[in-house]
């Protein structure tokens, strides 16, 4: 009997011991489980970040040119969806006699183009190739810039009234600088007869 009760003890202590092993051993899976969790979230959350900074990194590069009243005229980089306000910011701002009111700040950047920020009491203008005026606005002689316009100036165009001009600088804004006269027709409301009209007056310069 008493080798019987001592088997019986050894038996009841193996198992314990194998149950007391096998609790220990998924304890310890589970909380080394943890950890590589976290670390494959963390691997999958950063790809996304270096995603966004490659897209922040891979914006074109444009250039433009910026001139008149500004602290430093000059030839700068941006970056495209930049506006006009940010080329002036880049050019150390407005100097004291420029005159904002003819400026639109919110007009989208192209690539090589002269953006001029006009003196107080001087129209906003540039020489064409063969040293025709370009101004804002109309006037004897003087071709009408459909990307520097204001609604007003392009009412002096003859053929557009209000509605127009308002659409002209609508499309300006939301879609940046005519880059050809000929785009104008893309602005609603201007088709092939109107534009046959107003080319002989309107420059993209």
């Amino acid at each position: 009997m008493n080798w019987l009760n001592q088997h019986k003890t050894v038996i009841i202590l193996t198992a314990s011991a194998a149950v007391v092993i096998t609790i220990i051993f998924f304890y310890a899976i589970g909380k080394n489980k943890e950890p590589v969790e976290h670390a494959v979230s963390t691997e999958t959350a950063n790809p996304d970040v270096k995603q966004e900074a490659a897209k922040d990194e891979s914006k074109e590069t444009i250039v433009i040119d910026i001139k008149g009243a500004v602290q430093r005229p000059g030839v700068y980089e941006m970056r495209t969806g930049d506006r006009v306000s940010q080329a002036i910011e880049k050019a150390g701002g407005t100097s004291e006699q420029a005159d904002e009111l003819q400026v639109n700040l919110a007009e989208l950047l192209q690539d090589g183009t002269v953006v001029y920020i006009p003196k107080k009491g001087e129209e906003k203008a540039a020489q064409q190739g063969a040293g025709v005026a370009v101004k804002s606005g109309g006037g004897e002689g003087a071709l009408v810039n459909i990307n520097t316009a204001t609604i007003e100036e392009l009412q002096d165009i003859s053929g557009v009234g209000p509605s127009k001009a308002e659409a002209i600088v609508a499309y300006r804004e939301e879609n940046g600088r005519f880059q050809t006269i000929e785009d104008i027709m893309k602005v609603s409301g201007i088709g092939e007869k109107s534009f046959e009209k107003i080319k002989s007056s309107i420059t993209v310069k």
